[in-house]
């Protein structure tokens, strides 16, 4: 099923509820393309945000509906070419997105150095390993040279499984990094356990995992930041 820009913009703002909102989520699970075009709208409301900030307000905005259609579209018009950002393999020139040479898998949002957010959305059990080498990578250069470092690992829809008791490949791992690591923060989307929850499922999580923020409100607090974001 394709969805309307309309429907995908609502969703990245929260505005859709109820059975399409459901409907929306179950067909992301096993939906690559439209997983890749939240990721990139995402990326590019942080860039959009930080830029509007930086910009003076003019007296006394007046707004309808009317204006924010239009502001909808022509952000969407926006993510269209914002897509190449992702397949080129190159750093664009005016955005700092690129996709890692030796690794096409994996995204990056480069900002300020010894700030990383890694991010997971898929139920894959070589990406739940890649993730999780990855963090252990960083943390390990880091503190190897002396050099502070914040990193936090964001996991959503099937990615969750990374976090959960019954699911997850690599629980001990994970306990193990905690602990050799104290300022690896893990994540749990809440969004994404409300949806199991919806569904009758009760996950029970490591206990080193938090649960109290959304995937989609984290990654734009961190971009916005400055830290540097990792899509696996």
């Amino acid at each position: 099923m394709k969805f309307s820009d309309e429907i995908i913009n609502a969703y990245v703002d929260g505005e859709l509820l109820g059975n399409e909102k459901i409907e929306f989520e179950n067909m992301l699970e096993g939906d690559a393309e439209l997983q890749k075009t939240l990721e990139s709208l995402y990326a590019l409301k942080a860039q959009l945000k930080n830029a509007y900030e930086s910009v003076e307000p003019p007296a006394k905005p007046q707004y309808n509906a009317g204006n924010y259609r239009v502001a909808a579209s022509a952000m969407f018009l926006l993510l269209t070419f914002a897509m190449g950002w992702f397949s080129a393999g190159v750093v664009h020139q005016q955005a700092d997105v690129m996709v890692d040479a030796q690794n096409p898998g994996m995204r990056v949002i480069a900002e300020q150095p010894g700030k990383y957010i890694l991010h997971i959305s898929v139920r894959d059990k070589n990406k739940f390993k890649q993730i999780l080498d990855q963090a252990e990578a960083l943390m390990s250069s880091y503190q190897s040279n002396d050099q502070n470092i914040q990193l936090e690992i964001i996991a959503n829809a099937g990615g969750l499984d990374l976090f959960r008791k019954d699911a997850s490949p690599y629980v001990q791992r994970v306990k193990n990094l905690q602990k050799k690591y104290p300022n690896i923060k893990f994540v749990a989307c809440s969004n994404a356990i409300e949806r199991l929850q919806e569904q009758g499922i009760e996950p029970e999580f490591i206990s080193a995992v938090s649960k109290d923020e959304t995937a989609i409100d984290q990654v734009v607090k961190r971009i916005h930041q400055g830290w540097s974001y990792i899509k696996i």
